[in-house]
């Protein structure tokens, strides 16, 4: 097979009648030049049929790094979420991977704030453009549709993290909340349960447009109709208003939702986990001992974000793409002792008031 002869860039640069660095800025979309002269020069490509080669690109995008910083290629890792609002568990696990995987494909990672009242999101583009960072992390916007159409993205490789829409479109990473919930359900069935009641703040359920509850209209269409509970969506985190009348009214024998201190509630109530009740935490983290429930596995979300940011990095993919790619991570169920295992039976619901059992 005859061996495939590569343009070289002083071949560029004779037709355009530049510099071979000129042409290797202007063909990385580099700032500094004119109109005129990236003009003449991606005509003098497209005429003499350049095609970037990706391989060589990531590599001399690295010597590059090396050349001209002390430091490694930066990703910025801008966190989305209400300013000063404290991370949760799941959240520190995101952003402990993002930084892991960004270490192994040779980057590190910067912290910055999408709304930090010092430095406005026009200002912080501005910042990270004179800085040289081309890599964006938008890291978890808690609205369902965010309109971003007024900020210029076009120099810059961005991956979304989490179920926000934005305008305008970039490769999205989200969890599975859809598929999650349904396979926790699939789980907790081989387990004897039938009357799943599931309770969301609707902070949590607003960034993916309400999945979890478009996944429980979706199981309810396969169960007995006795069996069907409504979601129970809190207001806020931790207001349990109104939280013994819909236990009271639909009796659920399973209780599935975000938040550790539900189990706190559901015993405060009078029940008993998980002879009278199971709880399965659809949030589940492993600093949540003894629980069971489904990990939504954010350090896959981190990992995968990553890699999404660094490969259009290395094809010099700048800006919203034409078509966009939405991955959804996959969680994993864990066993734990707030659900009964197979063999065990479920206490009558008139136990509940027994002042005689211990939770």
């Amino acid at each position: 097979m005859p061996e495939k002869n590569y343009l070289s860039i002083q071949q560029i640069a004779d037709k355009a009648g530049v510099s071979k660095a000129t042409v290797s800025r202007v063909l990385r979309d580099l700032p500094g030049h004119k109109k005129e002269t990236r003009e003449r020069i991606i005509a003098a490509a497209k005429d003499l049929g350049y095609k970037s080669h990706p391989i060589l690109s990531a590599l001399m995008s690295s010597v590059r790094f090396k050349k001209t910083s002390d430091y490694s290629p930066v990703i910025a890792e801008i966190h989305c979420q209400p300013w000063k609002r404290d991370l949760g568990d799941n959240m520190i696990s995101l952003k402990e991977n993002i930084k892991k995987q960004a270490e192994k494909r040779g980057y590190r990672i910067e912290e910055f704030h999408w709304y930090n009242p010092d430095i406005p999101p026009k200002r912080l583009l501005e910042i990270l453009r004179a800085r040289g960072i081309r890599g964006i992390l938008l890291e978890y916007f808690t609205e369902s549709k965010v309109d971003l159409s007024q900020f210029d993205f076009s120099q810059f490789a961005v991956v979304s993290i989490g179920g926000a829409r934005l305008r305008p479109r970039f490769h999205r990473v989200e969890v599975d909340h859809y598929g999650n919930l349904i396979k926790s359900i699939k789980k907790l069935q081989t387990r004897g349960y039938q009357r799943f009641g599931v309770m969301i703040p609707k902070f949590f359920e607003k960034p993916s447009e309400f999945k979890r509850d478009a996944a429980l209209y979706s199981v309810h269409n396969t169960i007995a109709e006795k069996n069907r509970i409504p979601m129970y969506q809190m207001e806020e985190e931790h207001n349990f208003h109104g939280l013994e009348e819909w236990m009271e009214t639909h009796k659920p024998d399973c209780v599935l939702g975000v938040g550790e201190d539900i189990p706190t509630q559901l015993e405060s109530l009078g029940y008993r986990i998980p002879s009278s009740v199971g709880y399965a935490h659809l949030g589940w983290h492993s600093s949540y001992k003894g629980m069971a429930g489904m990990n939504p596995n954010w350090g896959g979300v981190g990992l995968t974000s990553v890699n999404l940011v660094v490969d259009q990095l290395n094809q010099n993919n700048y800006g919203s793409p034409a078509h966009p790619i939405w991955v959804l991570i996959e969680g994993e169920w864990v066993d734990g002792e707030s659900v009964r295992r197979e063999s065990e039976p479920l206490e009558p619901a008139d136990h509940r008031n027994d002042p005689n059992r211990s939770i």
